[in-house]
């Protein structure tokens, strides 16, 4: 069996490898920033791959062997779960940017929204998340089908799942920071939209691990973090089949709809890890 003190030495060496990725990005930020193709090269195949790579790094040298990687899709009785992956990032990405025009009373603005058309981007993204959001692997084969691993033995399931979701959201930081460091807006601006970041993909990171400790696969977080990527795109072409004016001033409301949404969310997974904690207990 393994022990805490091996769980412990496995995760820092994986969070070593992980966050030495980070470091390199940062190495080669300029001739990034110079070259598209240099670009496309670090970004979408090292970088974007490092918790993969640094997953089976690990595996191989403290000799843990490769079982149990979660590549299975076990549809059987978690279908709802598949369907929640899906729906999630959908329904908080649709309250964050229909919202403002509702609470506003602009609904009329929303003409694009027809039944027709909200279909027809609805099988578009479902046909898309079956086929592209393979090339998430990268990141969901480390930080939710290894990482979660290490880690519940050290802090248990909500431990896991909250510390997770805020790790992974640093990971993103020098991302968020690269237009900053190369000159492009104030500190202030950077800090402010980078703490907005973190809130959400901490909040969301946190939900694509308590979906994968209920699949025991890595398949829903990958279909979740697909919807997290594809969704925003999906509705901003509806939105460009609306009628909404050129002057309209959503931003402040925006703001406040954005953070209340993300909120009632992270309180609600939260509810939903501590009802899955204490029922655990019951059952010991």
């Amino acid at each position: 069996m393994t022990t805490k003190k091996e769980n412990a030495k496995r995760l820092g060496i994986y969070l070593l490898i992980v966050f030495l990725f980070v470091l390199f990005f940062f190495i080669c930020r300029k001739p990034m920033n110079e070259s598209s193709t240099v670009f496309f090269i670090i970004y979408y195949c090292p970088f974007s791959f490092s918790p993969a790579i640094a997953r089976l790094i690990t595996r191989a040298v403290t000799k843990e062997g490769f079982c149990d990687m979660k590549l299975h899709l076990k549809l059987e009785r978690n279908i709802k779960w598949y369907l929640l992956a899906f729906g999630h990032p959908l329904i908080f990405f649709s309250a964050r940017i229909l919202l403002p025009i509702i609470v506003s009373g602009h609904s009329e603005w929303l003409g694009g929204f027809t039944f027709q058309n909200v279909l027809a981007s609805g099988f578009m993204l479902a046909a898309l998340s079956a086929v592209q959001s393979i090339g998430l692997l990268g990141e969901e084969l480390g930080w939710r089908g290894y990482m979660n691993q290490k880690m519940e033995p050290l802090f248990g399931t909500v431990g896991t799942c909250l510390f997770g979701g805020v790790l992974w959201s640093l990971w993103h930081l020098p991302m968020d920071l690269a237009g900053w460091l190369d000159g492009e807006g104030s500190l202030s601006d950077s800090l402010m939209m980078c703490g907005g970041r973190m809130l959400l993909l901490t909040s969301f990171g946190t939900f694509l691990m308590w979906v994968t400790k209920k699949t025991n696969s890595v398949f829903p977080a990958v279909v979740a973090h697909f919807m997290f990527n594809q969704s925003q795109g999906a509705l901003g072409g509806l939105l460009s089949q609306c009628n909404i004016p050129e002057n309209a001033d959503l931003e402040s409301i925006s703001d406040v709809c954005e953070y209340t949404t993300i909120i009632i969310l992270a309180v609600f997974f939260i509810g939903l890890l501590l009802r899955e904690n204490n029922k655990n207990k019951r059952n010991i």
